[in-house]
């Protein structure tokens, strides 16, 4: 009798523990292990760090929240890069190297459309974006040019795209995303050269619309 009733006990809690694990996760929180700009060309520092670095490791960090099949999200990206300058076969060119940052905070929503494929969804999410760089620039025609330039860039964005869950185990998953990335920034650039007494400041938008990709690793509690 105390062996079918501990059997029957053991059975009905690896019935409840297998359906534990079969419910959907709620809320996650994950990382972004590496994203990737693969067809963004071309120098312009008052774009992004992803102009000049096309992949980013362990770039930001989300939190997502499922309600069925519907689900919000919110996230921040922080990157950093060094560009470097080198016209020494360019006689009016400056030389030199600028660092920058970039800083951006994203809210949005995903949707999973099809019940019979849940780890499957289609996202987008709205950013504001701030970048800044900052950088000693020497030479010139004569060699005696020695300035600072600083980038201040705000802008915002749009993410849509598509993704998918890749379960590693009951509360780790691997989650790519294919999307396509929009953005409009308002860009002002200082120039001071001490040596020659010179100073301004110009002013110019940037527009950058280009695909994009990345992978996330998430943890569902």
């Amino acid at each position: 009798m105390k062996k079918t009733t501990l059997t029957t006990a053991l059975l009905v809690t690896l019935t409840v523990a297998g359906q534990a694990q079969d419910q959907p996760h709620k809320l996650e929180v994950g990382l972004d292990v590496l994203t990737y700009t693969p067809f963004q060309t071309g120098y312009n520092n008052f774009a992004n760090t992803r102009n000049n670095d096309r992949a980013h490791w362990l770039s930001g960090g989300f939190v997502r929240y499922h309600f069925g099949q519907l689900g919000l999200r919110a996230g921040a990206n922080y990157t950093t890069s060094t560009e470097t300058v080198d016209d020494s076969n360019c006689a009016d060119c400056l030389t030199g190297s600028s660092k920058s940052k970039e800083l951006r905070l994203k809210v949005g929503g995903q949707y999973a459309p099809l019940a019979t494929l849940p780890w499957l969804y289609g996202f987008a999410d709205v950013y504001y974006r701030r970048y800044t760089s900052g950088g000693h620039f020497t030479g010139g025609f004569t060699g005696q040019q020695n300035a600072t330039i600083g980038v201040t860039s705000n802008g915002v964005g749009l993410n849509a795209g598509v993704g998918a869950t890749l379960k590693l185990t009951n509360h780790f998953s691997l989650n790519p995303e294919v999307y396509y990335d929009w953005l409009r920034a308002r860009n002002s650039e200082d120039y001071s050269d001490p040596t020659l007494r010179s100073y301004s400041r110009s002013n110019s938008r940037t527009s950058i619309h280009t695909p994009a990709a990345r992978l996330n690793l998430v943890y569902a509690f």
